[in-house]
């Protein structure tokens, strides 16, 4: 059975699954060019089918994650074209007027010289003048109606082979069934910004059924946090990551003022949350209370009023339920922060995070959704037939000819050497040497996160590599760490706390022991040691595999530096052609295009 899976919205998603396999995804972005890409995901619809080998009359259903659709933010192109001074115009002339002052302003009056009526594959004039009428929103069976009339439109297939499954189902499905959890009752939580009324549930899976247990739509953290990352200067929905990340400098002396002021708004109660005081906004109402604070004093107690809150909630969810594995979804799930804090808890055996459990993934979670109640209504075992995934690499493979196209430009060029079929040995000793290698190859990885076959690599020792990456290629904050690629069998030499869990995806952190500070400094947390391992395992991708391994033979050290091949601003690199531009362009001393090793002449020796 063949199910193509769409989200479209944030980070615009396809997804396929064959016979409850995750055959392919990925996300409009990769393949537009254009971060956060939130149109129509006409592109990637093609490529999963494409790599899937489904023809559109081949598909028996197509199923959009979300009951409900954000047209106005689409409509405005929201994610990826918003600067911080628009996010800030939204908070002003918006949200302040109609949360504080009692009036109506028109979304698109605010942003009328933002509205993108050109979008393909959508009639765009019939959404302006249905939000013209209804006000901020599209109701739900008119914006059910329009994707349902664009993707028809698009593959040539009948109205009724397209349905619609809730925003936080997605993300809870997608939590456990994408997780390797099975045979034993899982706690799944999952929280967000909003998504369908909803933004914080708790569900219990066991014997082949989920129960939702619990459901919020006062959850505060994540639309807090994504206010503080504005009021830093920041953009929200994209940089919160940043806020993290600097929130690890800040001195636990320092963030007891701000985080007062956190902890005055909202508290864990049983399996939900409630307000001692509830702001009338989340910009302007924190601005204010936090005026005198230093800025890496809030960034840190705003992760700390997260993790508390989290840890609590989890704690709760794990009494409550008498479940002791644990799997999350939705946004927060990319706070690995908090992660490690809940995979901290005595009560918890084992916490998983599917990669990028944010929106961009809501297209797996509807899948798993739509098949998880078919079998249930046939009377079949989910659990038994829904498949976890057994890794990342969901999107498409390298194309040969156009790796062949690329390695011909540097032949003949005294600049570049090019080495054919090099072995695992001879990328390790680029790393060895002091260079900064790019490999993309094979399949790409589906998510936000570098795995290996479109990665920046590394040598872990070398603290100066850092600087070297952050203000030749990456152009990346100071404060921002990089993470190790370990292998798995060298997980407890530098990780401590572990427990024995599984971390494929670089979605949990971890303390490090000191001999990860010795050998792995450079994929380090500068200021608390901490990590966000991707934990190796060689059947997952066994020629990345063997150039870990081969770097472990020449130093003795189990892993690698490992960060995303794109330039600032920009999504992953997908192709030949993009990693060739990128190589070009950035100090990158190596490209490795699947076995074909090109180096520039001038690199480190």
């Amino acid at each position: 059975m063949n199910i193509l899976a769409i989200s479209w919205g944030t980070n615009s998603t396809a997804a396929l699954m064959v016979d409850g396999a995750i055959a392919a995804c990925v996300s409009e972005e990769r393949l537009s060019r254009i971060k956060n890409d939130e149109r129509y995901p006409r592109q990637a619809i093609e490529a999963v089918l494409r790599t899937g080998g489904v023809e559109p009359e081949q598909i028996d259903a197509v199923v959009f994650a979300g009951s409900r659709f954000d047209a106005k933010a689409i409509l405005v192109r929201k994610y990826s074209t918003f600067s911080v001074h628009d996010r800030l115009r939204e908070q002003t002339d918006f949200w302040h007027p109609k949360l504080c002052q009692g009036k109506s302003p028109s979304y698109l009056d605010v942003f009328s010289d933002k509205i993108d009526t050109a979008q393909p594959g959508a009639d765009w004039d019939v959404i302006i003048r249905r939000l013209r009428q209804d006000g901020a929103e599209v109701d739900e069976e008119f914006g059910q109606q329009f994707r349902r009339e664009t993707v028809c439109r698009h593959l040539g297939i009948a109205p009724d082979k397209v349905t619609f499954v809730e925003h936080h189902r997605s993300h809870g499905c997608y939590a456990y069934y994408g997780s390797p959890f099975r045979m034993h009752p899982v706690a799944i939580l999952t929280a967000d910004a909003w998504g369908d009324h909803c933004n914080a549930t708790v569900s219990l899976a066991e014997a082949g059924r989920i129960t939702c247990l619990s459901t919020s739509s006062d959850f505060v953290a994540a639309r807090l946090y994504r206010s503080i990352t504005l009021l830093l200067g920041m953009k929200p929905d994209e940089h919160e990551y940043k806020v993290m990340g600097l929130a690890g400098y800040a001195k636990e002396e320092y963030i007891q003022g701000p985080l007062k002021v956190f902890a005055g708004t909202q508290y864990v109660n049983d399996l939900t949350f409630a307000y001692h005081q509830r702001p009338s906004d989340l910009y302007f109402y924190f601005k204010e209370k936090l005026e005198g604070f230093r800025f890496d004093s809030i960034a840190g107690a705003v992760q700390t009023y997260t993790e508390d809150l989290l840890t609590r909630w989890a704690a709760n969810t794990v009494k409550s339920t008498g479940a002791t594995r644990v799997v999350c979804g939705g946004g927060v799930g990319m706070n690995v922060k908090a992660m490690m804090r809940i995979a901290m808890l005595p009560e918890i055996d084992e916490l998983f995070v599917c990669p990028s459990p944010s929106d961009e993934s809501l297209a797996i979670g509807a899948a798993y959704v739509y098949m998880h109640d078919l079998l249930s209504t046939t009377g079949k075992n989910p659990d038994e037939v829904l498949q976890p995934l057994s890794n990342a690499y969901l999107g498409s493979s390298l194309c040969a000819e156009e790796v062949t196209e690329q390695v011909e430009q540097f032949r003949d060029d005294p600049a570049f050497t090019v080495t054919e079929n090099a072995a695992a040995p001879d990328v390790a000793r680029v790393l060895v040497d002091g260079g900064i290698l790019g490999r993309c190859a094979s399949r790409s990885e589906f998510g936000a996160r570098a795995l290996g076959n479109r990665s920046i690599l590394a040598d872990p020792r070398r603290i100066d590599t850092v600087g070297r990456i952050n203000d030749h290629v990456k152009s990346r904050d100071f404060w921002m760490p990089f993470a190790p690629t370990i292998l798995s069998h060298r997980a407890d030499d530098y990780l401590s706390g572990r427990k024995a869990m599984k971390a494929p995806y670089m979605t949990q952190a971890f303390a490090t022991t000191r001999l990860a500070h010795d050998e792995l400094p450079a994929a380090l947390h500068r200021a608390d040691l901490t990590c966000r391992p991707q934990l190796l395992e060689k059947a997952t991708n066994p020629a990345y595999h063997d150039i870990v391994s081969a770097f472990e033979d020449l130093t003795g050290v189990g892993g690698v530096l490992n960060t995303s091949f794109n330039l600032h601003g920009e999504p992953i690199v997908q192709s030949a052609a993009e990693a060739t531009r990128v190589f070009r362009v950035s100090g990158l001393d190596a490209l490795l295009l699947d076995d074909t090793l090109i180096s520039k002449v001038s690199a480190p020796r």
